[in-house]
């Protein structure tokens, strides 16, 4: 199984327009196609970052679901020129899951369900926020990863809580960011 980590940065203040736009028109197009596992707002570290993830049997399956979402025009012609303006820089993983929980699996196990838009009134942000440790893999982690490809350092999502803020001393290196999930985000 490959599993893709993806990080936008974007245009300061940029955050809220985007994922409204992605709630709102882009969701049921990309979902349509590729395997949603996460999508959360950093709430710590770089600020107007959002970072999503992606889980795929193969790279084969992959390489198919992106043709084919390449195929759909309201996606390339409508959604990706809005956002994509709202964008500064673009980092990509690879991943191979090392550890999951079984909230974990069961995310996985509904990767490939179609998401519809957001309904008028429907909150954009999940109320309780995760953490992500780069550099550590903490034993409590939702979901532990050693990379396969772009940065190095093995990663770990932490739960989501009321509290995502450490209680403990991270090891000399480790970096902790607290997400903020998005409402239709399965972790």
């Amino acid at each position: 199984m490959i599993q893709e980590w993806r990080s936008y940065r974007l245009k300061p203040g940029a955050a809220g327009t985007y994922l409204a736009l992605l709630a709102d028109q882009g969701l049921p197009l990309v979902t349509r196609h590729l395997p949603l596992m996460g999508y959360w707002l950093a709430e710590t570290g770089g600020l107007n970052v959002i970072h999503h993830l992606w889980a795929y049997e193969t790279w084969a399956e992959r390489e198919a679901c992106r043709a084919a979402l390449a195929c759909e025009t309201d996606w390339t012609q409508g959604f990706i020129p809005r956002a994509f303006a709202l964008v500064d820089q673009q980092e990509n993983r690879f991943l191979r899951l090392d550890h999951g929980l079984p909230a974990y699996h069961s995310a996985l196990a509904t990767r490939r369900m179609a998401h519809p838009a957001r309904a008028p009134g429907t909150p954009l942000y999940a109320p309780d926020c995760a953490g992500l440790v780069i550099g550590a893999a903490p034993q409590d982690a939702l979901a532990r990863w050693t990379p396969l490809s772009g940065d190095p350092r093995p990663m770990a999502l932490l739960p989501r809580g009321d509290d995502p803020v450490p209680a403990a001393p991270l090891p000399q290196g480790a970096q902790h960011f607290v997400l903020r999930p998005l409402a239709f985000s399965p972790l």
